[in-house]
């Protein structure tokens, strides 16, 4: 790994960089490169809402691999790897496959071996990292130039995970100066106390964090609605991702106005006109859908421009952009 410099002084003076950071890797050695349309929206809102100056995937695919993926892969594969080339790089990198104690415990679990790969790559340039299944709703430069070098945001469970996540840092969405404190420590630390416990991870993650805190410029930590106002429990995934039936959502009203009064009152109206079953998204910058995976179907052109999902509502706004600038027709209804 790359030597990791002290923190420049007086660093609170300079942005988070706007990089955008994923990990792509390999489940087993037959794995090939495959993207869903909720990728390419991923990508698509980032380059919206962040304006990165750069998009990084970190991935142990070769180039062989990528290059059959460009050119046999299905269409939401080819649009992810081919849509931004002035913006997306693809980052080859050797991923870890002990850690512990003297490195005596294996690496299993792929989610475990992206963990130390997004931390590993942050630290030297600093930026977003993002879970694949994290998508930017609205800008976020005000925290890029917030003055703290490391932000991120809490998540919950609920009565079943026992509290041991509940309260946690959220490890799927953070933002990060180069070599800040919490990615320095993080880096240093994560491989000696690795046990493949993912909870354990999360719950020294947080520590560390609050700890930073109380250094001056270090660490903010927004509340969960910021990045992660749902969970991973059935009920709040299908509350997220399901269709509803009946009429769909009213299509916002929006104004032209540089009155923070007057747009506050435009959101309250569009707000009474809501369905029943919709839920607040107004304090959250970059949703953290969990287990979005299991509702790629759920996730098309057509659904999402329907306005019959939470999902599609939170992001209507950036499909409709999508279809204006002709990435997208709309009656697309594969995900």
């Amino acid at each position: 790994m790359s030597e990791i410099l002290e923190e420049p002084e007086a660093s609170y003076c300079y942005p988070i960089p706007s990089i955008v950071h994923y990990v792509l890797l390999k489940k087993d050695e037959d794995s090939i490169i495959e993207f869903h349309f909720a990728h390419f929206l991923a990508i698509y809102a980032s380059v919206v809402y962040i304006e990165p100056e750069r998009i990084s995937i970190h991935t142990d695919f070769n180039s062989s691999e990528i290059e059959n993926a460009l050119k046999n892969g299905s269409k939401w594969t080819r649009k992810d790897l081919s849509t931004f080339p002035k913006l997306l790089t693809l980052n080859s990198i050797q991923v870890p496959q002990w850690a512990g104690a003297n490195e005596l415990h294996k690496i299993d679990a792929i989610e475990h071996k992206s963990d130390f790969v997004r931390w590993n790559e942050i630290v030297k340039v600093g930026g977003i990292y993002m879970d694949w299944d994290v998508v930017a709703l609205r800008p976020i430069s005000a925290i890029l130039n917030c003055g703290f070098a490391f932000v991120a945001g809490r998540q919950y469970g609920n009565e079943h995970e026992d509290g041991k996540v509940n309260g946690t840092v959220n490890n799927g969405v953070f933002l990060t100066k180069p070599n800040s404190a919490m990615a320095r420590i993080t880096v240093r630390e994560q491989p000696i106390g690795f046990q493949g416990d993912w909870e354990g991870n999360q719950r020294f993650r947080t520590q560390v964090a609050e700890r930073l805190v109380a250094v001056s410029n270090q660490v903010l930590i927004l509340d969960r609605h910021a990045f992660a106002p749902t969970h991973w429990f059935v009920e709040s995934i299908e509350a997220l991702f399901l269709p509803n039936e009946g009429p769909p959502s009213p299509e916002p009203v929006n104004i032209i106005s540089n009155d923070p009064v007057e747009l506050y009152d435009n959101i309250i109206r569009n707000r009474m006109n809501r369905m029943d079953w919709e839920m607040d998204l107004s304090a959250t910058y970059l949703l953290h859908a969990f287990s979005q995976q299991r509702h790629n179907h759920d996730i098309t052109p057509k659904k999402i421009l329907s306005r019959t999902s939470n999902y599609g509502i939170a992001t209507w706004e950036v499909v409709r952009r999508m279809k204006v600038e002709g990435h997208v027709s709309g009656d697309e209804d594969e995900g």
